[in-house]
């Protein structure tokens, strides 16, 4: 039976950022492999992240290898308030909230993600376009 599309990509955004959590974070000696990330993002990915700037899958891929381990133990993270606000086909538009908890400090930033159907997709979803804009900060 087919899962509706919605459900797949909210269950891609909660499973990616459960590995990046991950990561991110020390290890403690878990082994975590790296092609989960490689392979959730389509070659032609793009990130405009909540600055303003640009990046393509290659540096955002690079950027996570280079930083894990690197958030420490009290980092934490979350995704909620998944909506689908478009699909057609095997596409879809995702909008959630992505909360990072670090060094006593609480940012979030509203995501609005366009993912699409990939049988080769670690959760048959890969991920095309990702806007991010800061939200205020949490108290």
């Amino acid at each position: 039976m087919n899962e509706r599309l919605a459900d797949l990509a909210i269950r891609e955004c909660v499973g990616l950022h459960e590995f990046f959590l991950a990561w991110l974070r020390p290890h403690n000696g878990t082994k975590l492999d790296p092609a989960r990330f490689d392979r959730a993002f389509d070659p032609g990915f793009r990130l405009v992240g909540p600055d303003g700037g640009v990046r393509d899958r290659a540096a955002i891929v690079g950027w996570l290898h280079d930083l894990k381990e690197g958030r420490g133990a009290d980092f934490r993270m979350e995704v909620s308030d998944f909506r689908a606000v478009w699909q057609e086909g095997d596409a879809i538009l995702l909008e959630y909230v992505e909360t990072q908890y670090l060094q006593g400090k609480t940012t979030q930033r509203q995501s609005t993600a366009l993912l699409k159907r990939a049988s080769d997709a670690p959760a048959g979803m890969v991920w095309v376009h990702l806007q991010e804009t800061w939200l205020q900060a949490a108290e």
